[in-house]
């Protein structure tokens, strides 16, 4: 008899039936929860990555309408027939005093002043704007045309020699000013022009300065401890301050507006650009030019305008809107400088009704 396992009659075992498995929910969510935070961080940085590298977005007419800027406006002018013991001839008359940007394109009638007086035909604008000029004056004391010729087409000194209508110093200034530097032609005319203004005539006095007093470093405000020097004819605040004192004697009707330098270019000790609200150019940043000019309003009802915030010429997009000096506005950043100044001032000192002018 064979020993051997007859394997041909060996019974199959029956089949367990396996227990099914219940999730360890346990686990398995903070397991799921970690990995929606991983794949919302990686969308996060995928989106991020799309939006830095940007979607050209053409702005149309509307939408510029639509902006509106946050500016540090104060516009307090009148019609000059409101004003009380104002004798008004009907006619609106605004002297501009300024320097570079504000003549800029006046060869072929693209000037600030250009477009502003195709836009109000009812005002007569007189624009004594000198290139190269300076609101603040260069010394604190006189000092003889021939040391320093520059500052007699300064504001202080423009303004001193318009109230006594006397502009022997500018004439003996023209004689000392390096015409390669200056356009000595562009200084005699308005010298004429001043010559022959009746100041009781004004009725409205614009300081149309850039940034190049900021540009050159010089003094915004001059303090003594904690006091402001309001007759210091260094400072911005000085000389504001006292030619607006200097036209009120002779004319206390004058209504006065300050626009406030664009944005501009400063340059670094490397003859680098640098955002003129980064740069400390020796007395502050554009900043300080601002709390300067506002610090007048103290003393004076003079209208402030805000070009720096008003207008979309900023950082990211200058190299569009200046020259290549980084300060001077081209033809489209003039147009739309114009555009500004006439949609906040057209309403407010231009009369248009027959009432208002009786």
């Amino acid at each position: 008899m064979d020993n051997k396992k007859n394997t041909n009659n060996k019974k199959t075992p029956a089949k367990k039936h396996k227990k099914k498995r219940v999730p360890n929910f346990g686990r398995i969510i903070p397991w799921a929860l970690g990995l929606l935070i991983v794949l919302g961080i990686i969308v996060f940085f995928i989106r991020i990555a799309v939006w830095d590298h940007g979607i050209e977005y053409i702005i149309t007419k509307e939408d510029l309408d639509n902006i509106v800027l946050d500016t540090r406006d104060n516009v307090v002018l009148m019609p000059p027939s409101k004003l009380p013991d104002q004798t008004y001839d009907g006619k609106t008359t605004v002297l501009v005093l300024g320097n570079d940007s504000y003549f800029e394109g006046t060869d072929d009638n693209s000037g600030i002043i250009d477009y502003m007086e195709s836009d109000i035909p009812d005002v007569e604008f007189i624009n004594c704007c000198l290139p190269g000029s300076a609101l603040n004056s260069y010394n604190l004391e006189e000092k003889s045309p021939s040391v320093c010729p520059e500052d007699y087409f300064t504001l202080f000194w423009l303004a001193f020699d318009i109230t006594w209508n006397d502009f022997t110093r500018q004439e003996e200034a023209l004689m000392y000013l390096d015409p390669l530097q200056y356009d000595t032609s562009r200084y005699q005319e308005v010298v004429r022009t001043l010559e022959s203004l009746d100041l009781a005539s004004v009725d409205v006095v614009m300081f149309c300065y850039d940034g190049h007093d900021y540009r050159n470093g010089r003094l915004p405000i001059n303090f003594v401890g904690e006091d402001a020097q309001t007759e210091n004819i260094e400072s911005l605040l000085g000389s504001l301050y006292t030619s607006v004192y200097l036209f009120n004697t002779y004319n206390p009707n004058i209504q006065y507006v300050y626009v406030s330098p664009a944005f501009c270019y400063g340059i670094d000790g490397n003859g680098e650009k640098v955002s003129c609200a980064m740069l400390d150019t020796g007395n502050g940043t554009i900043a300080e030019t601002f709390n300067a000019a506002n610090m007048v309003r103290d003393y004076y009802g003079i209208s402030y305008i805000d070009m720096y915030s008003g207008v979309e010429v900023n950082e990211e997009n200058a190299d569009e809107y200046l020259e290549d000096d980084g300060i001077t506005p081209n033809k489209k950043a003039r147009r739309m400088m114009a555009d500004r100044l006439v949609k906040l001032l057209n309403d407010r000192f231009v009369d248009r009704s027959s009432s208002d002018t009786k």
